[in-house]
């Protein structure tokens, strides 16, 4: 890859990222309402009132009652410092308050990730690699699957497994009382998360299959394998080295979407689950308009697809100027 076509890209990246921070900033002030009102007592459901210095600090370090380009580029000057402000609901950092939440996200989507992209490459080049229709008996099932809304699937099963079967826990990330260090914390954290992890893995598998399976049928039919065949080449080798191989730089096209899509899809899951990750962190900020814990949020989740897609694309260009 040449140097102008790596500038290019940091480039465009650069100007994606300008908007992400611009669409944090705008996307909470259109919520009606004035988080200081909220704090204060008007229906916020607190029972104590924020103390009129923690008011004034705000107040003076946000400027809710500046212009809103003055606010901006306060919101800009504190980024520079990588600051993301102070939460009002939480009465602590934005930065600590997502820190002590993303890990619990993590858990959740790199398993998924990893398991989902395995399964669902391995099952979609088996269905390409079947003789005559036996692989495309799973494509309905498959897009069966993928049409189930993930909150809609994790509500089901929340009902059905937890409340109904009391198979697994209904809500939260530990039992309550169960603290680190204690004798079986690590088996009852894993515990809670089997069902918000298996939702996940089950929501993933079937995009990433089908696009597998279309582009193993697509690849099969080219002339070299047909030729491969014809001169008796191993069928290991035919699947992995002129199959697999070729089928890769259009899955890893693919792929950067499906990870974006697993935080996305994690954040319904932990609000279904009251899982204290990124989505339920959230979920509590839209409650309470925290406009600071909501500008943190979203920046990080848009950050993070911004980066995926960076370097998903940087690996793209790499194959398609060694190709």
């Amino acid at each position: 890859m040449s140097l102008k076509k790596f500038l290019l890209i940091v480039l465009k990246y650069a100007a994606y990222l300008f908007l992400v921070i611009v669409i944090s900033f705008i996307l909470p002030r259109l919520i009606p309402g004035s988080p200081l009102n909220v704090l204060a007592g008007e229906g916020s459901g607190y029972t104590d009132t924020v103390p009129a210095a923690l008011l004034e600090a705000f107040e003076e370090y946000y400027s809710p009652n500046e212009p809103m380009h003055i606010q901006f580029f306060r919101y800009l000057r504190n980024l520079s410092r990588f600051d993301l402000g102070i939460s009002l609901s939480h009465r602590t950092s934005v930065y600590d308050r997502i820190a002590a939440s993303i890990r619990w996200t993590l858990q959740l989507t790199i398993p998924t990730i990893v398991i989902s992209t395995v399964f669902g490459l391995l099952l979609g080049v088996s269905m390409g690699l079947a003789k005559k229709k036996r692989g495309s008996l799973l494509v309905p099932p498959l897009l069966t699957l993928q049409s189930i809304p993930t909150f809609l699937m994790g509500a089901l099963a929340q009902i059905v497994l937890a409340y109904r079967m009391r198979l697994f826990p209904a809500i939260g990330s530990v039992t309550p009382g169960v603290l680190p260090g204690d004798p079986g914390y690590f088996m009852d954290m894993l515990e809670h998360m089997i069902l918000p992890l298996s939702i996940l893995i089950i929501s993933e598998i079937p995009a990433i299959a089908i696009f597998s399976y279309n582009s193993t049928l697509r690849v099969k039919s080219m002339p070299y394998v047909a030729f491969a065949h014809y001169l008796n080449v191993e069928p290991s080798k035919i699947r992995w080295q002129y199959i697999v191989r070729n089928i890769m730089p259009d899955f890893l096209g693919r792929l950067n979407i499906q990870v974006v899509t697993c935080i996305v899809g994690s954040l319904f899951v932990e609000t279904i689950f009251t899982y204290p990750g990124v989505g339920s962190l959230l979920r509590h900020a839209i409650n309470y308009r925290d406009y600071t814990l909501m500008q943190g949020v979203l920046l990080i989740c848009s950050l993070y697809g911004v980066i995926v897609n960076f370097i998903f694309d940087i690996i793209n260009t790499r194959l398609a100027s060694k190709s």
